[in-house]
């Protein structure tokens, strides 16, 4: 989003406002503007808008669980859930979408802040599946997290 004044007197100043929309950044971010002027010194200006963008909660290694192997013997698969607030939150519920091919197990690790979301394959034969859990939070900036899960048995 870039706002600025359309018409500057000469000799007068002007105002430009840079902005993004965060939602869709992840990390660190660039962002680059150029500012074209009737000014015969200066006929354009680069504007760089740098930043680092934190999620209100982070799933690490990523919102993806992946399991794989022999039926019987697939070895299950965890992430992690990290509040970024200073306040507290607390995960209210658990939406299973894959019943028949997953056992989840939530861990809280520092009350508020860490969890530890464990998946476990409790498929009755091989085949490949895909779906995900919904994790409900208390959170009014993110009241649901998806996880994917996928399996390949």
């Amino acid at each position: 989003m870039t706002r600025y004044d359309r018409v500057i007197p000469p000799g007068g100043t002007g105002q430009i406002t840079l902005g993004i929309d965060t939602s869709k950044e992840i990390d660190e971010f660039q962002k680059k503007v150029i500012v074209w002027s009737n000014d015969p010194q200066r006929k354009r200006i680069a504007l760089y808008l740098k930043g680092k963008v934190k999620p209100h909660i982070a799933l690490v290694p990523g919102g993806y669980l992946s399991l794989q192997g022999p039926h019987g013997q697939v070895p299950g698969e965890k992430l992690e859930i990290i509040n970024n607030h200073t306040k507290p939150f607390k995960i209210t519920g658990v939406i299973n979408k894959l019943p028949d091919h997953i056992k989840w197990r939530l861990k809280e690790i520092k009350p508020g802040y860490s969890y530890t979301l464990e998946v476990e394959d409790i498929s009755k034969k091989p085949g490949e599946f895909s779906g995900h859990l919904i994790l409900r939070t208390d959170l009014p900036q993110k009241p649901e997290l998806v996880i994917i899960v996928s399996g390949y048995i």
